[in-house]
């Protein structure tokens, strides 16, 4: 193996543990750099050639959006190399792990975030997202286990192996109807085999914005019984007990942006962070 990126040079990488099972029967383990006088870390994500044949879409799917992205908010990405036997993906590494197990600690302590925390975990997530867009890319996954956390506590975005590159056609031409993702966290539209677009991204980002607040999905409950159950039921968006949390009022405002069921009703991540009200809560963060 002689491939380099980046200036990583892969005979100086020295094995420290395998973080875990990666899909079709691949890997993660985590290396340290010989040469990297900070002493920082890379994750490398093995995949089997004899991985099935939707296994290297995905793999070459990420490939192509991680190198053609460059946002602090968006896990860094420092290239490929192939063995006899493997197709490997070198990322930076996340020290403090996914913002999953980040909630599931809180909600285990009962440790509620204070609006500040909340609103600067939600900026760094909803500029990376902005990012996306911008640049036409649905990720179409957004769940907290997809989002990393690093040693200074920011969030990255990870994860882009169902991410969907639209292309420069009319939006109505350009709308998806491909099922994708987490059922708990994806869009009712997507959900349904409906049409839709880059709105389907800021269903989800509202869901962990909920969780971020309460430190619980807004609709589990509605999901445990069903979709026949969720179907007759009226949708409300949830509500945020923002008197007991010290929140603004704003932090309602801004979780019914995101959540709504019909996507005409629900905002454009453009639009939501140009808002008075969400543009004052962010000043509040700095």
């Amino acid at each position: 193996m002689s491939f380099k990126f980046l200036n990583i040079d892969l005979s100086q990488l020295e094995f420290e543990s395998c973080l875990g099972s990666g899909c079709y029967g691949g890997s993660v383990c985590l290396y340290r750099n010989r040469k990297d006088k900070r002493n920082r870390r890379i994750v490398v994500k093995s995949i089997p050639y004899n991985s099935p044949e939707y296994a290297y879409e995905t793999v070459t799917k990420e490939h192509t959006i991680l190198s053609q992205v460059n946002h602090p908010r968006i896990l860094r990405y420092f290239g490929f190399f192939q063995t006899s036997d493997s197709w490997n993906m070198i990322t930076e590494f996340a020290e403090r792990g996914n913002l999953a197990e980040f909630l599931h600690r809180r909600k285990q302590q009962g440790a509620f975030l204070t609006q500040r925390v909340v609103m600067a975990k939600y900026r760094d997530m909803a500029e990376a997202l902005q990012y996306l867009h911008q640049r036409k890319v649905i990720h179409r996954d957004l769940k907290p286990g997809n989002v990393l956390i690093d040693a200074d506590n920011r969030l990255k975005l990870a994860d882009f192996g169902i991410a969907k590159i639209c292309t420069n056609v009319s939006l109505d031409e350009e709308m998806n109807m491909t099922i994708v993702g987490t059922p708990l966290f994806m869009a009712p539209e997507v959900a349904s085999g409906k049409r839709y677009d880059y709105k389907s991204d800021v269903w989800p980002l509202g869901v962990i914005f909920y969780e971020l607040c309460m430190l619980e999905h807004p609709f589990v409950e509605r999901f445990l019984e069903g979709e026949e159950s969720m179907e007759r039921k009226k949708f409300s968006s949830p509500q945020i007990d923002c008197a007991a949390h010290g929140f603004s009022r704003d932090m309602q405002t801004l979780c019914e942006m995101m959540i709504q069921v019909e996507p005409n009703q629900r905002w454009t991540l453009e639009k939501i962070l140009k808002d008075e009200c969400v543009v004052g809560l962010m000043e509040r963060e700095m």
